[in-house]
């Protein structure tokens, strides 16, 4: 998933786990029961904060466009959850000089699992009823790393999966905060078992030199020792996450490693020594000041915004500086406006309101066709917001105050087995799935053929691929395309490689890579030894693009770099075929459009010459057509009408591609082949072709269908290589 994806609702899902905590609860040696809200310090304005960061969330997910930077709410609830935790650890070192592992999961656990349990299930069996069969896989995946808290690290893998990175969001993609404050949760205490280890060998050195220090003194030591600690986290966190936002945004956006800072900043709050935190907490104008920041960056940030980073600094310090200036302490602070009831009212219910608010809007999307409207989105609020108040008082209040768990803390830790319920039927789900098709093509499977001698009858036929089962070509599924964030070439090595007559490079990026299933089977029969060279969103040009980010796209200028000397140094194979899909724009024309495909266009064509002045013929492939929409999707959805899936021609064909330019400016020396023909026809372009699926997304080729092309392709590239022709 790209980091522009933030634009769309499961890209930008906020964290509400801290929701469950109440400020100030405390934890001893041994559980103890709720006490009451006073005795326990209770803070309204903290709720109001809940309020505010989960409806920035929610309305950034409903109407995008009105809170462009809302999803920095997951930013505000990080620091809040990161304060009342280390404010229970505090309090419980502070009681007993430790810290009860069990107790404090066990209270997490039942705190969390059991809304989080049900939501899972009941989106996943709705999920079955609504989502079309193409979805349920991924939908399936995400369910089980939800319910088992590591959902962030698969976004992140998927959003460097150059496939899966501009799939359609999962009802359960919001989960991923989720999972980094679980691990947080897991990890955090363990800081409080170092200090607490240190203070003790420091006590043992101190009283051998000076006596017998007292409790006071040796807790005092701890607290000190555990804020370094927390201090030194921060800072690593912080530092990795500024450097990984800009060598990966994508995936820096989930990882756990670059949100840690943002949990312990409010840790550190919670450490802070008292008549510090005292002094700061009546300078009410700190409390102004934050929530200014962060409702500025609700509306300063994007979904364009390369995130995390330093620019994360805008949201957390703001809820950093409400946290302290924000209380009833602060003198003409905020706290009147953050502690009105409805505000207080909707932080209760906060961590159920994020749990149901996505994958109701995410579900009635898929149902509705279309994105939310003006009259839709409030009525899903009312319907978020009551199954929120029943979640709470049903489930998430009555498992927290049962007696049977309280007192028993590996009881309540047991309420994490309603977990396995989800995980359960999903992975039922993803065993009974077929294997993708590798067999055949019979007869009733012309493919490209169809177009190609104009059939008309054609016997209906089970199409293959299953939308909902497309294999990888063997290169991909191999690791042979390079990602998009690397800049070191991969050569893989096909075809005859004992005794080949010729040898072929594939190079480009994977629109190129469509073509690799019927060369390899060309390669083969010929006995051509072919080896690919392919990177992902890359076309191999010497123009300097840039990103979706608006930075410059160095990785893919590197490795173009790279493969051209590999081809020309190592590899010396007697043709290069290569082919592209348009980039979104350069240094020299950063608005995209014509001009900087021209722009593309002539820096291939740099690329060809400089090729073709070592020895080797070039062969360029028109680029490929972009239907712009998932093509499964749509079949899976209209299995019986596969019409409504097609593209006009004209749309998915665009005049102005880099090929076109490139050929011009290469002086007419390099041929291009079109094999548009044997996808589209004049008019239309089709979603199957000859019982086959032609798209596995919306612009690249499956295999399957590419393989039926490959006499055709065959004939076009001898036609245009004399080197081939001769090989």
């Amino acid at each position: 998933m790209s980091v522009q994806d933030r634009q769309q609702p499961p890209e930008q899902a906020a964290t509400a786990g801290a929701a469950t905590e109440t400020a100030g609860a405390g934890a001893g040696a041994r559980p103890q029961q709720e006490k009451p809200a006073k005795e326990r310090g209770f803070r309204p304005d903290i709720q109001g904060m809940r309020a505010l960061a989960v409806g920035m969330v929610v309305i950034y997910h409903l109407y995008p466009s009105l809170l462009p930077g809302g999803f920095a709410g997951v930013d505000v609830f990080f620091v809040i959850s990161g304060f009342l935790i280390t404010g229970h650890l505090l309090r419980e070192y502070q009681q007993t000089g430790r810290i009860a592992l069990v107790g404090f999961w066990g209270r997490r656990a039942k705190r969390l699992m059991p809304a989080a349990a049900l939501v899972l299930t009941v989106t996943w069996l709705a999920s079955r009823l609504v989502l079309p069969a193409t979805r349920l896989a991924d939908t399936a995946t995400q369910v089980r790393a939800s319910a088992l808290y590591y959902q962030n690290w698969q976004l992140a893998r998927n959003a460097v999966d150059y496939l899966k990175a501009d799939a359609a969001a999962s009802p359960v993609q919001h989960f991923w905060s989720l999972s980094v404050e679980e691990q947080f949760y897991l990890g955090w205490p363990l800081l409080f078992l170092l200090a607490a280890l240190a203070a003790g060998t420091l006590r043992r050195r101190g009283t051998r030199e000076a006596g017998r220090p007292t409790p006071d003194a040796r807790l005092t030591r701890g607290k000190l020792i555990a804020a370094l600690l927390a201090a030194a986290v921060v800072a690593a966190s912080l530092s990795f996450s500024v450097y990984y936002t800009r060598a990966n945004p994508a995936a820096a956006y989930f990882v756990t490693t670059t949100r840690i800072w943002e949990l312990g900043l409010g840790g550190l709050l919670a450490l802070l020594p008292l008549r510090t935190s005292q002094r700061l907490g009546r300078v009410g104008v700190l409390g102004w000041a934050g929530l200014g920041l962060v409702i500025a960056s609700a509306f300063a940030l994007s979904g364009t915004t390369a995130f995390p980073g330093f620019i994360a600094l805008l949201p957390a310090g703001g809820a950093a500086l409400l946290i302290l200036g924000g209380s009833a302490a602060g003198r003409r602070g905020p706290h009147r406006l953050t502690s009105v009831r409805p505000l207080v009212f909707l932080g209760g219910i906060s961590y159920s309101l994020y749990l149901w608010h996505w994958p109701i809007i995410e579900l009635y999307t898929a149902w509705r066709g279309h994105p939310v409207g003006k009259f839709s989105g409030p009525v899903i609020i009312v319907v978020a917001v009551l199954l929120s108040w029943l979640t709470k008082v049903w489930v998430e209040d009555r498992v927290r105050t049962a007696s049977l768990l309280s007192g028993h803390n590996w009881r309540s830790v047991s309420t994490a087995l309603a977990a396995a319920l989800p995980v359960a039927l999903v992975t039922a789900f993803l065993v009974s799935q077929p294997a993708p098709f590798t067999g055949q093509l019979g007869p009733n499977y012309p493919g490209a053929a169809a177009l190609a001698s104009s059939l008309t009858k054609l016997k209906p036929e089970p199409l293959v691929p299953s939308p909902a089962n497309i294999p990888l070509p063997t290169y991909w599924a191999q690791g042979c395309l390079v990602a998009e964030e690397s800049s070191i070439p991969k050569e893989c090595v096909y075809g005859d490689t004992t005794n080949p007559v010729l040898t072929v490079a594939l190079v480009g990026d994977s629109n190129a890579g469509d073509w690799f299933t019927p060369l390899q089977q060309i390669a083969q029969q010929r006995h051509w030894k072919l080896v690919t060279d392919l990177h992902a969103a890359c076309p191999l040009t010497t123009t300097m693009m840039i990103t979706a980010l608006k930075v410059n796209y160095a990785s893919c200028h590197s490795w173009g770099a790279s493969v051209v000397h590999d081809l020309e140094a190592t590899i010396k194979p007697d043709v290069v075929i290569t082919s592209d899909f348009p980039g979104e724009a350069t240094v020299t024309h950063p608005k995209g459009g014509a001009a900087a495909q021209a722009d593309i266009g002539a820096g291939m064509a740099a690329y060809w010459q400089q090729l073709q002045a070592h020895g080797m013929s070039v062969v360029e492939i028109r680029e490929s057509p972009n239907m712009r929409f998932n093509v499964p999707d749509c079949v899976a959805k209209y299995p019986s009408a596969q019409d409504k899936c097609s593209q006009q021609a004209s749309k998915a064909i665009k005049p102005d591609m880099p090929s076109g330019y490139a050929v011009k400016a290469a002086g007419g020396s390099v041929p291009l082949i079109d094999m548009n023909p044997l996808i589209c026809g004049p008019a239309t372009c089709p979603a199957v072709v000859g019982n086959v699926l032609v798209y596995q997304d919306d612009h690249h080729l499956t295999s399957t269908y590419t393989l039926t092309t490959a006499p055709y392709l065959e004939q076009r590239l001898l036609a245009a290589s004399k080197t081939l022709a001769s090989g």
